[in-house]
């Protein structure tokens, strides 16, 4: 697994993203601390998110 900062994280989004989708897991970190990770998510073809449940992920209740 690589750390990489959240500023270089935000240059290189979707180099990180591909690396992600071929498994890889990619801690972020700020002012030298772990703060999230990236992880492909493992989800079956059938599977649906209410809209009410996405909803709620951005916006709160």
């Amino acid at each position: 697994m690589q750390t990489v900062t959240t500023d270089y994280a935000a240059a290189h989004l979707e180099e990180l993203i591909e690396r992600v989708v071929q498994g890889e897991s990619i801690t972020l970190s700020m002012h030298g601390r772990p703060v999230a990770r990236l992880v492909r998510i493992e989800q079956d073809a059938d599977q649906e998110v209410p809209a009410a449940e996405v909803e709620e992920a951005f916006y709160g209740d």
